[in-house]
């Protein structure tokens, strides 16, 4: 393996190789590559975004965030069936992150929800066929993040275009690195074997349904920051095959240490130097394959971005409310949800 190919490496995978590594030669390197690696994600990060940011405005930096993260997963995941209904829902899909969250929060919660529900299960349905790709976490992420960043007006106009921009170029991408792929699927027969009794159906319902409720949930009670209730529930109803108490602990863990942390440091630094906190953050970010480390150096750029809006101490205290809101709601989602559809399932099955 050569210096590049260690490059490409996913952090977990790096991080295991060093461990079993055969000698010292072969360890350095890949230490190097590890971090030459998240040096230059994070360089690229930053000229990436600036740059669509100066095109389109910093209002609109939550689009330039999402296209960055789609443009560096599409290089390596595709959707699991035929390429050319692959790309079509590939532009569906930005069409839906660009327009469903403004549109759900202009209208009451309860045409919200119907939109988001029909928005999510699209993208869930299309882009999560293989839950082990990690699309669930991109795509509905990015979905949260720019719900919790609406626009309007003039600025929407300018995120269509940055997103057409975006799809462009991650479709360019998306085709060139899977076009010799042989699918054995059709975006038609996925539709056709959709059961909400089988292990993927059930699964994707489960997530569609609940980010939906939970999002709601956060609009009834009319929280700040509702993204964040949509990011925690979402992490604990995204995990294929789990119960979801582990990444529920996980998550609130992350979040109050990380939270808690963030204010120390936020205390202790001039005021000049905080915003740099979202750059040293990302730089450890990348160096981490754990959750929970993962989750707790997220609170840095998100209270960072919170702080300018509520204040540092505000701002804590939201991060860690609406966290716990999203987790408990997820995971109380999680067992009558599957409660309930095993009850159908039994009852279908002593029918039959």
């Amino acid at each position: 393996m050569n210096f590049y190919q260690a490059m490409q490496l996913d952090v977990s995978v790096c991080k295991g190789k060093i461990r079993n590594a055969a000698n010292p030669s072969e360890r350095h390197k890949l230490i190097a590559a590890l971090i030459v690696k998240d040096i230059l994600c994070v360089l690229f990060a930053v000229v990436f975004i600036s740059i669509l940011n100066f095109l389109f405005g910093d209002e609109n930096s939550s689009a330039a965030v999402v296209i960055f993260c789609i443009l560096l997963t599409v290089r390596f995941v595709d959707f699991g069936y035929c390429l050319r209904s692959s790309l079509i829902n590939f532009f569906i899909i930005f069409v839906l992150l660009t327009f469903s969250p403004c549109i759900a929060q202009s209208v009451n919660p309860a045409w919200g929800f119907l939109i988001n529900f029909l928005s999510i299960g699209f993208i869930v349905i299309s882009a999560c066929h293989e839950p082990l790709y990690g699309g669930a976490g991109l795509y509905l992420f990015a979905y949260m993040f720019l719900y919790g960043n609406p626009v309007g007006g003039y600025l929407l106009v300018l995120r269509v275009f940055e997103m057409l921009l975006g799809c462009l170029l991650c479709g360019i991408i998306f085709y060139i690195n899977h076009r010799k792929k042989d699918y054995g699927k059709t975006f038609s027969q996925i539709v056709k074997d959709f059961s909400l009794f089988g292990p993927l159906g059930k699964w994707q319902f489960q997530v569609t349904l609940g980010l939906s409720l939970g999002i709601l949930v956060g609009e009834l009670l009319q929280v700040d920051r509702i993204m964040w209730v949509g990011c925690a529930c979402l992490t604990v109803l995204s995990q294929y095959g789990e119960r979801p108490n582990k990444r529920a602990f996980q998550r609130l863990g992350g979040v109050v240490a990380g939270s808690v942390l963030f204010g120390i440091v936020y205390q202790l630094l001039p005021a000049s130097a905080h915003s740099y906190l979202g750059i040293y953050s990302g730089l450890l970010l990348g160096l981490c394959a754990a959750y929970h480390w993962k989750t707790l150096l997220n609170c840095f750029g998100a209270l960072l971005m919170a702080t300018n809006i509520f204040g540092v101490k505000s701002a804590i205290i939201l991060r860690i409310i609406n966290n716990i809101i999203g987790c408990c709601f997820g995971v109380l989602f999680y067992y009558v949800y599957n409660f309930t559809v095993d009850r159908f399932a039994n009852a279908r099955t002593g029918r039959s």
